[in-house]
């Protein structure tokens, strides 16, 4: 079901047009949470990227990228939570391990405006 512009954040709009272009690492969620925000805290800069992978992992919108050599401290999209969790603040940074996300076919079929991005 398309989401509404309305429904997506500026960094969740901005994160999406630069993840339609190519892979990313778990920790660059938390690099563009820093640069719309750069002010918060480390624990906010958390709080904002954990909740859109929370948000993107219900819509079905992120995938492991690559082989596994390429996942790290990932096997499944459902290690991601419980790793940012585990790693805490640490998360929000580059760390040896960061798996590489992409986005999903579902991710484009309810943004209609990745269609031309992708």
């Amino acid at each position: 079901m398309p989401v509404p512009p309305n429904q997506l954040d500026p960094i969740e709009t901005d994160f999406l047009g630069d993840m339609a272009q190519d892979d990313h690492s778990l920790h660059e969620i938390f690099g563009f949470v820093r640069n719309h925000r750069p002010q918060a805290s480390d624990d906010e800069v958390l709080a904002a990227g954990r909740e859109i992978v929370s948000k993107w992992l219900d819509r079905g919108w992120l995938q492991l990228a690559g082989d596994g050599n390429m996942w790290g401290a990932a096997r499944s999209v459902a290690d991601l939570l419980p790793l940012i969790d585990r790693l805490g603040t640490d998360v929000t940074r580059y760390f040896v391990g960061s798996p590489w996300l992409r986005l999903t076919p579902q991710a484009v079929n309810d943004v209609p405006w990745l269609r031309g991005t992708a």
